[in-house]
C-alpha cells in the first residue's frame, strides 16, 4: 500500500523583513516523514470550499502546536499573558477537526492541536496554568532550555487506553512547553494522562479509529522509542 498522505495545520509569523508567512516547524513534517506518511501543510487561509476538497485527500491529520485560542471562543478568563491570537487558524482548526471526528478520520492533536480538540467538542481552557490551578508544575519551560530532549516531569497513562497500549509503559517523562492547559472536559473525549498536579495531558475519544490528543510535544521526542512508537501507530492507522 502507497504511504498515506498526512495533513498538518500550520501557524503564521514574519520573516526577518516583517514579510507575512506560513509558519510550521519543521520537526513535525521529519517525524511523518521517518514514520513513513507523506506530509502536506494545510495553510489556515483556504476557503471552506477549498479545505474541505483537500480533506478529502488526506488519509490524516496532525494538528499542531503554535499561539493561544482566542478565550472569546470558549468564554474563557482573559490573562495578559495570552498570545498570538490567530483568527484565520481558530476557525479553520476548529471546523477541521469536527469534521475529523465525525468522519472518523485518524488524528494526532498535538499541544495547542489538544487544546483545540477540547473547545471544538464544548470544552474551556485554563488560561494560564500557573495561576490558576493550586501547587500546579512548572510547565511553560523556560526558552533558554533545549527543546528537543529537555524533559520536565512525569505523565501517568491510564491503562487501558489506546495510548498505554501504543507506549506500552504506564508513566514516561516529557516536554512541557505551554502556559494554558485544558479546564472542562467534553463528555466525547476520555482522559487518559495526567501529570503529578493532575493537569490532563492526553485524551482521546472511544470507538474512534485513531483519535490521540497529547498536551506535550512528541515531535521533538522522535530519538525516544516511545514517541516512534506513537507517531508509527498513527501513520499505520491512517494507511485504512
Amino acid at each position: 500500500m502507497t504511504s498515506p498522505i498526512i495533513g498538518i495545520t500550520a501557524g503564521h509569523s514574519s520573516n526577518k523583513y516583517g514579510l507575512p508567512q506560513i509558519h510550521l516547524l519543521r520537526s513535525y513534517v521529519d517525524a511523518i516523514i521517518k514514520a513513513g506518511g507523506v506530509p502536506v501543510i494545510i495553510p489556515s487561509e483556504l476557503s471552506e470550499e477549498a479545505w474541505k476538497l483537500l480533506y478529502q485527500k488526506l488519509d490524516g491529520i496532525i494538528f499542531s502546536g503554535g499561539t493561544d485560542v482566542d478565550p472569546k471562543i470558549y468564554k474563557g478568563e482573559p490573562h495578559p499573558t495570552v498570545y498570538g491570537l490567530d483568527h484565520e487558524r481558530d476557525a479553520l482548526e476548529i471546523s477541521l477537526l469536527r469534521h475529523t471526528v465525525e468522519d472518523k478520520k485518524p488524528f494526532l492533536a498535538i499541544c495547542r492541536g489538544f487544546q483545540v480538540l477540547n473547545i471544538a467538542l464544548g470544552g474551556t481552557l485554563h488560561t494560564h496554568v500557573s495561576e490558576q490551578i493550586e501547587n500546579s508544575l512548572q510547565h511553560d519551560t523556560p526558552r533558554d532550555k533545549p527543546r528537543d530532549n529537555y524533559l520536565v516531569h512525569d505523565i501517568q497513562i491510564e491503562e487501558g487506553s489506546h495510548l498505554a497500549e501504543i507506549i506500552d509503559t504506564p508513566i514516561i517523562k516529557v516536554n512541557s512547553w505551554h502556559h494554558q492547559g485544558v479546564k472542562d472536559i467534553p463528555p466525547q473525549l476520555k482522559i487518559t494522562a495526567r501529570t503529578p498536579d493532575g493537569l490532563v495531558e492526553a485524551m482521546e475519544i472511544p470507538d474512534h479509529p485513531f483519535s490521540i490528543a497529547v498536551q506535550w510535544h512528541p515531535e521533538w521526542m522522535t530519538e525516544n522509542k516511545a514517541m516512534q512508537k506513537l507517531f508509527k501507530a498513527f501513520v499505520e492507522a491512517s494507511k485504512k
